[in-house]
């Protein structure tokens, strides 16, 4: 995910490394984040073996649907 004008710079060492990824990852655009986010709740919930909801499922607006209980 690296984009033509963003150039690689490798860190020596762990110093900085932190700081230096969540400032790159604060320049990506919020659809990509959620986009992340989405994917990694999908993993998480089958690498936990839960069953999808409804909560987890998007109508074709892409907005999330309430759960019932």
């Amino acid at each position: 995910m690296s984009s033509g004008h963003e150039r690689t710079v490798w860190e020596r060492g762990g110093d900085g490394h932190e700081t230096q990824q969540r400032e790159r990852l604060s320049r990506r655009p919020l659809s990509e984040k959620l986009q992340w986010l989405e994917e990694a709740h999908h993993l998480v919930l089958h690498l936990s073996g839960a069953a999808p909801t409804a909560a987890a499922s998007a109508d074709a607006e892409g907005v999330v649907t309430k759960r019932s209980r």
